[in-house]
């Protein structure tokens, strides 16, 4: 299992960024899929120098100065609120074949709609706030989800992460 790792003052660029999360498309969730409010499709094809200069920042406190290839990575916005509801009916789950996830807070919070990871399903190991420009990355096989919602007044905006592989070059 891989660590978990909070990181402040992720982007230097921030302004730019939410920027950026304004003048995206976003859409409601397929129903076979087990999220809250609304994403954006992945930026990969659109916003192509954003999208891995994301995957690799976060790639990096994983592994500091190493060459790296990585595959079949997913970054995207989202955007929740409360009264959201997940499609199976559950907030806490594991990324399926994900080896890292990570999740970045872009608007205001709290502790109460923040990230919860738990250690082998049941105990809160970790509780991370919904800190304005804070990174949590984490092993995508560890049971995870929001916290909660009720306190979330406006929209909870947040760029998630998905890396499915990586491989270490030098």
């Amino acid at each position: 299992m891989l660590h978990t790792i909070v990181v402040d003052n992720f982007f230097d660029n921030i302004d730019e960024v939410i920027t950026l999360s304004k003048n995206l498309k976003y859409h409601s969730r397929p129903s076979y899929e087990n999220w809250p409010g609304i994403r954006t499709e992945s930026l990969h094809s659109e916003h192509y120098d954003f999208f891995n200069e994301v995957v690799l920042k976060v790639l990096s406190y994983y592994y500091p100065g190493k060459e790296l290839k990585y595959y079949n990575a997913h970054v995207a916005f989202c955007k929740t609120k409360h009264g959201d509801r997940c499609g199976r009916g559950t907030r806490f789950h594991q990324d399926g074949n994900k080896k890292i996830a990570a999740v970045i807070y872009l608007s205001d919070g709290d502790i109460k709609c923040g990230t919860t990871i738990f250690h082998k399903k049941k105990d809160k190991q970790i509780i991370v706030a919904n800190k304005f420009n804070t990174m949590v990355a984490y092993d995508g096989q560890k049971y995870h989800g929001f916290t909660s919602l009720k306190t979330v007044e406006k929209e909870r905006l947040t760029l998630i992460v998905f890396i499915e592989d990586v491989e270490v070059l030098t």
